[in-house]
């Protein structure tokens, strides 16, 4: 049994046996504040049942029908309350106006009814307690509005037993002004219960919490825009709805990593369970114009991948030379219209006038690579040789046999202090040394170590 539910079950017990105690004193009493407890009691039970019943439904899973969860039947739950406690202090009201109207009745101020009350207000003292510290765990509207109830019943307590005092000290109307004291308290309490309950079911967003967690969110790295926020509570939950703006460049896998971190930073601004459904949209940063080519090519259907995006500057405009990977079984004529649909991309994109595409087979499939560099001493020894002039000794040099031809790959050492334009720019070197020296080989791999 939940938490919630157990307190629920506590507080409803406690309200039935008030009710019996304070009605049968306040009719031995004839103490119009005493009945009106009474009956504030047994409206107290009957809210305590309602709880009981509002924190079961609340308890469901989420189904077909009820896709966000039951939550709300604590709000829902709650507004009856208020409803009822409104009632009630009419009723109060009532009643003291018209015993004032008549001299105030005839009230027996006896001594078991003041120690009644002293008992109705450690019991009063400790369900308001135990049920705000239950709503604020579970996050339960339905235990906050017992809370302020309870928290009501006690102050209206406080107020009787100053009535009966004033009774006996000889103020006949003392205990009428308590009973409309405690009709006032009914009225504030019902309408502070209404307001906040009323905001949870129209999916009022707490307080502050969206300039929040739009300065949360927004410090997340890979976030560059914050574009929509939106945050609505239900039966102690939180539900997040955010609308991000990524770098377009940034790839699926890390736009999804930082959908990831989004969700955890915003989970725990709110700081208890919360449903986050977070949405990417791409943004254009800071790119150079190769950059927006390589984003504009990827937005057409059928290219695998495109790399070496080069900007050409010519008297007549910018044109643009780039690589692009295509399924290595396309019929040419389909790889045709591909390629005129990247251009006329590229161009809307950039700008350029000029579009030239090197298209170059993708085929996930090939067969692997086999290391053969212990057979191959022979090889090793000729990419060494190529490597020297220009690179020194290298580092390693391994050797793969794929289909009868071969894939090299080996390490050579920068000059100190390079920089990985420098770096590259040796490796390109090296790799036509190799290539030079050596005719069977189908890839040269150089990585430059620092």
């Amino acid at each position: 049994m939940s938490v919630a539910r157990r307190t629920a079950l506590f507080s409803l017990g406690a309200a039935l046996a008030l009710v019996a105690v304070k009605l049968i004193v306040g009719l031995a009493t004839d103490s119009l504040g005493i009945l009106a407890e009474a009956v504030h009691s047994g409206v107290d039970a009957g809210a305590a049942l309602l709880t009981v019943w509002a924190v079961g439904v609340a308890d469901r899973p989420a189904d077909p029908q009820h896709p966000y969860g039951h939550g709300k039947a604590q709000n829902l739950s709650a507004l009856a309350e208020a409803a009822i406690l409104v009632l009630l202090a009419a009723w109060i009201a009532i009643s003291a106006l018209d015993r004032l109207a008549n001299g105030g009745g005839e009230v027996r101020a006896t001594w078991y009814a003041v120690a009644l009350l002293a008992v109705v207000l450690v019991i009063d003292a400790t369900r308001a307690s135990a049920s705000a510290r239950a709503a604020r765990s579970e996050g339960s509207a339905a235990l906050g509005a017992n809370a302020v109830h309870f928290a009501v019943d006690f102050a209206g307590t406080l107020a009787v037993m100053a009535g009966l005092a004033l009774t006996a000290l000889g103020h006949p109307r003392a205990d009428a002004i308590a009973a409309l004291f405690v009709a006032v308290l009914v009225v504030f309490g019902a309408v502070r219960l209404g307001r906040s309950n009323v905001n949870a079911l129209m999916d009022s967003a707490p307080a502050g919490a969206e300039v929040n967690l739009r300065a949360v969110v927004a410090s997340v790295p890979g976030v560059t825009e914050v574009r929509a926020l939106r945050v609505r509570s239900s039966g102690g939950k939180y539900f997040a709805d955010v609308v991000i703006g990524v770098d377009r460049l940034a790839g699926l896998e890390r736009s999804h990593a930082v959908m990831d971190d989004v969700e955890r930073v915003v989970e725990h601004e709110l700081g208890r369970p919360a449903e986050v459904s977070v949405h990417a949209e791409p943004l254009a940063a800071d790119e150079q114009p190769s950059e927006r080519a390589l984003a504009a090519a990827l937005r057409v259907p059928g290219v695998m991948e495109v790399h070496n995006a080069t900007v050409l500057m010519r008297p007549g405009g910018r044109a643009i030379t780039l690589h692009a990977r295509v399924a290595a079984d396309l019929p040419l004529e389909e790889a045709a219209r591909i390629t005129q649909r990247l251009r006329d991309e590229i161009r809307r994109e950039t700008g350029a006038g000029d579009v030239y595409v090197h298209l170059e087979p993708h085929a996930p499939g090939v067969a692997a690579a086999f290391d053969v560099t212990g057979r191959r001493a022979d090889l090793c020894e000729r990419v060494a040789e190529a490597v020297r002039p220009v690179a020194g000794e290298p580092g390693e040099v391994l050797v793969f046999d794929h289909d009868g031809r071969f894939v090299v790959v080996l390490r050579v050492h920068a000059v100190p202090g390079q920089s990985v334009a420098d770096a590259h720019a040796l490796a390109g070197r090296v790799e036509e040394s190799v290539r030079a020296a050596i005719d069977e080989l189908e890839e040269v791999v150089v990585e430059v170590d620092p």
